[in-house]
């Protein structure tokens, strides 16, 4: 029994929607997963990926699969994993929930598990602690995480352009997350809940001009800021360039600027503040995608 899982990249939050919305991305992830005669769990982790994600107990994608099958009550042995990563790692696009998606996807269906999108998406949530990302990879288009209710996601416009500016250092997600403040007053979650509706009617109805304010954030950003000090600048320097909006990408260190015009200007104004800013890295441009992970059961 063979599984092809292609799992996209996610951009969370958005700016205001912190732990509520996320974006899918035309840029997939790999998973190729086989039934051997042994009994070991073993993975190709991929090229240029670090060497301990060659240890299928420390990797991800395979300790999501070894989790998902015990909750299944099913063995884990006897699979192998090989993985073809375009996903930058620690990067704030979804690589963390891309891999656990991923793994959890490979144990349902070789095991022929009934399952369903919550089912599915509480599983990754309990291994890897971000709905949203995983969310917007499992059902594609913009993700909204509703605490209590169910996910519910809708389509985008699909002439929208994902600039990205990538810094070659990583931040992984537990660090970023720890600089959040676990409070902030009512008048800032009064400006961020306004924002997150206005983001979703500017996206519905592709209202590209409001997008620069719909992205501004009083809460997770401002705190982040220590750990990404170029991001003011970046975002004004995407945004200056012609960008709709822009914000962190994710917890960051990545920033990322929507737009639904000629993508090159973005890149070429983050790359120069970028190096203004003496932060080497790279851009990545992607358009949305309003389809999420796509899953082959071959015998």
């Amino acid at each position: 029994m063979r599984v092809f899982i292609g799992v996209p990249a996610t951009v969370a939050n958005l700016g205001p929607g912190f732990d509520i919305l996320a974006l899918a991305l035309h840029l997939q992830n790999d998973v190729h997963v086989e039934q051997t005669d042994g009994d070991e769990l073993t993975i190709d982790a991929g090229e240029g990926t670090p060497a301990e994600l060659g240890d299928a107990r420390r990797n991800l994608v395979t300790r999501a699969y070894a989790h998902t099958c015990e909750a299944l009550g099913r063995p884990s042995g006897g699979v192998h994993f090989r993985c073809v990563n375009r996903i930058p790692i620690a990067r704030g696009i979804g690589s963390s929930a891309a891999a656990t998606l991923a793994g959890a996807l490979a144990a349902v269906s070789l095991h022929r598990a009934p399952w369903s999108e919550e089912v599915i998406l509480d599983t990754v949530s309990t291994i890897e602690g971000h709905r949203d990302n995983a969310a917007a990879a499992l059902l594609g288009g913009l993700a909204i995480c509703v605490p209590g209710a169910r996910t519910v996601r809708m389509d985008v416009p699909d002439e929208l352009h994902a600039v990205l500016f990538l810094p070659d250092a990583r931040l992984h997600t537990e660090q970023s997350r720890r600089v959040v403040p676990q409070v902030f007053s009512r008048e800032d979650a009064i400006f961020n809940a306004a924002r997150c509706a206005l983001l979703v009617r500017c996206l519905a109805t592709r209202d590209y001009a409001g997008l620069g304010d719909a992205m501004d954030d009083r809460w997770h950003q401002p705190a982040r800021t220590a750990l990404v000090p170029s991001l003011p600048r970046l975002i004004a320097a995407a945004k200056d360039a012609g960008a709709a909006g822009a914000a962190l990408a994710g917890g960051g260190p990545s920033v990322l600027a929507l737009t639904a015009l000629d993508p090159a200007p973005i890149e070429a104004a983050l790359l120069s503040e970028a190096t203004a800013a003496q932060i080497p890295g790279r851009t990545l441009v992607a358009q949305v995608r309003n389809w999420g992970t796509r899953v082959d059961l071959r015998q």
